[in-house]
Parts: structure tokens; sequence; C-alpha cells
């Protein structure tokens, strides 16, 4: 008799007090005999893939601190090369982060589209992604958009001069206006950015600024396209994967792992 072959009965139930936004699998043997290696073999590959689909679409909300006024927000006055007077709020700004590892961690982050809607007190969802998860030109932008970041982070991020904040930040707005979905053309340059948008562009050019570096700078990508991007000043440490995650992926693991060595016995 194939020692295999013996009957499996494989139920899904749900565990008093656990999570209900995922199935728990219990696999329930009719007889005492080895289980089919397959139905093993792919239990433990269902469990691994539920922990990533979870990493894969976890959400990040942002939410923008304080109230949209002095103190909590800085206003920088400029003339435009065409003449026009503006009054913007400049980054960086205070912002708490939930979802996906984050538990209400307050970060600072840096505007990215300078014509696309925020309210300030709104959980906006998202995700954080690392500077390999774009391609040119938004990559090209992005690593140019850090190494400003980088550079204001250098000088004090929110005890930085005003002028110093506002300029930057300007050349940020700038150097992502090509890929954002509210690009203005022509777009109201700050004749106080320039310089600093040639130093971002030559960093990037010679090497001098690194995937490895943008990689300290994520940006938030927003579900809603129509909402700001942000680049993310985080925390040091950075967070790590929510509990339930690697518990799910350690356990598919564990079981595959005990599965393949009583095979070999």
């Amino acid at each position: 008799m194939d020692p295999y072959s013996a009957s499996t009965t494989v139920t899904f139930q749900r565990i008093p007090g656990a999570s209900y936004s995922k199935l728990t699998m219990i696999k329930n043997y009719t007889t005492s005999k080895l289980s089919s290696p397959k139905i093993v073999i792919k239990l433990a590959l269902v469990t691994i893939c539920l922990a990533l689909s979870t990493v894969a679409h976890a959400s990040t909300f942002l939410t923008l601190d304080g109230n949209f006024a002095p103190p909590d927000y800085a206003f920088y006055n400029y003339t435009d090369i065409y003449g026009v007077a503006h009054n913007e709020p400049v980054g960086p700004y205070i912002t708490t982060l939930n979802g996906d590892g984050y538990d209400n961690v307050s970060v600072l982050t840096f505007c990215y589209d300078f014509n696309s809607p925020t309210e300030v007190g709104t959980p906006y969802s998202g995700t954080i992604v690392p500077i390999t998860g774009f391609s040119d030109p938004t990559f090209t932008e992005i690593m140019e958009a850090t190494y400003l970041v980088d550079v204001l982070n250098a000088d004090g991020l929110l005890s930085a001069p005003l002028a110093t904040r506002g300029a930057i930040s300007m050349a940020i707005w700038e150097i992502m206006n090509p890929s954002s979905t509210t690009s203005l053309t022509p777009f109201p340059s700050d004749p106080a950015a320039l310089p600093y948008e040639l130093q971002a562009s030559t960093a990037v050019a010679d090497g001098t600024w690194t995937t490895a570096d943008a990689a300290l700078y994520p940006t938030w990508v927003p579900d809603d396209p129509s909402v700001q991007r942000f680049g993310v000043v985080l925390p040091d440490p950075p967070p790590v994967p929510e509990p339930t995650t690697l518990a799910l992926a350690g356990f598919g693991l564990l079981g595959l792992g005990v599965f393949l060595r009583k095979r070999r016995v």
C-alpha cells in the first residue's frame, strides 16, 4: 500500500480571539499515516503566500499634523522668475504614519508635488516605496530630490533657516514637476532654488549621490494619484514588519521544514 495514499481532511476554522482578516488553516488527519507530501507543501506555500500578499498590499496611512498656520507650518515668500509673488508652506512637515509596521510613528516629510491637495489632519492611504521601486524619469527625479532632502537634513531640517528650507523645497518641487499628475507649465521657478537644482543634478550624474544614499529617504506614494507624494525622513531605527505577517511566513516555513526533515528520516 502506498504510505502517502491515506485520506486527509483539510478544514478552515476561525480561531477565537484571532484576527478575522485571514483564515487560519488547521489540518486534521483521519489516519495516523503520513499525509500526502503534495498537500503539506501546498498548505505551507499558501501560508507563505498569505504572508507575502499581506506585505504587498499593506497600506501606510499618512497624516499631516498640526494646524495649517505658524508655528506648525513655515511659510516662504518669494517672487518667481516671471515676477509673480508667492507664499508657500515649505518642508519639512511633521507627519504621522500608521499601518504596515507603523504605529503612530512621527516622521518628517517633504512634499514632492507642488500643485496637489493634501488636507492637514486627514489620513491618506498609500505605500512606502524605496528608490529601487521607481524607473526613469521618476527615478532620476527622486534621486535628485532625496539628495536635497539630505542637504537640508545636514542643515538641521526644522531648525534650518527659512530661506534655506524655502529654496530647497522649491527646488524639489521643480525637480519633481514633470512626473507630477498636476504638473505646471510653466513652473513658477524660484531664483534661489536654481543653484540647488544644479547641485542635485550634478551629484546624481557624477555618482556622488547613489541609490544606497537615496534609500535613506523612501517615498510615500498615495493610492489616489491626485494626492501629493512625500519624501520621508524615517526614524532610526525604522519600523519592522507587523508581527502577524512575520508569524504567517514563519509558520509556513517552519511547517515546510519539519515536513522535509521527516521525509529524510
